[in-house]
């Protein structure tokens, strides 16, 4: 345990402003994620992809940034409008951007995270919209955990958690008037 703490230590040492920026993320991310109505999670979501783009690309890891920039613009289109040639702009922009700056294989799990959320937030609504969510999720906390991303790991972890919790929540919650009419 005390060599993971001393890691975790030196990482932030190598680079406080990114892991701060990480860190802030983190509060903005769960607040979005605790959110049982999809237009206010979807709201969040667009304020916590600026700052987590933010925090990898001062980790320098600029295909993470971007992803994470365009998923924040994805997510505010998304609080407007939900038409699927909007998606479709959102995955082009995705592929073509992101899939030629791929130098190493972790970076495939950004865009498949990406394209996930996407298909997600366009697509799908309620307790399907989360679980998608969630698999890019496993991705998104793969590919920071991998890359050294203190605040980006403890994001997209406690993002399996609490998306996990509320799913649960809004699964009892849809199962709770078909229980009382037995």
């Amino acid at each position: 345990m005390m060599t993971f703490l001393h890691h975790i230590a030196e990482l932030f040492a190598a680079n406080p402003l990114a892991q701060s920026v990480g860190l802030i993320a983190f509060a903005v991310g769960i607040s979005a994620f605790i959110q049982k109505n999809d237009q206010r999670l979807r709201t969040l979501l667009t304020l916590y992809c600026v700052v987590i783009g933010c925090h990898f690309f001062l980790l320098s890891a600029p295909t993470a940034a971007y992803a994470a920039w365009l998923s924040g613009l994805r997510s505010f289109v998304s609080t407007r409008t939900r038409h699927v040639a909007v998606m479709a702009f959102f995955l082009l922009i995705v592929w073509v951007l992101g899939i030629p700056n791929i130098t190493q294989p972790i970076q495939w799990l950004t865009i498949i995270g990406t394209t996930l959320g996407t298909w997600a937030l366009y697509r799908e609504q309620g307790i399907r919209m989360r679980l998608l969510m969630l698999m890019g999720t496993v991705c998104w906390v793969t590919h920071n955990f991998v890359i050294g991303s203190i605040g980006g790991a403890m994001i997209e972890g406690s993002f399996l958690f609490v998306n996990s919790h509320t799913i649960f929540r809004l699964w009892q919650q849809r199962a709770a008037p078909l229980s009382g009419e037995s």
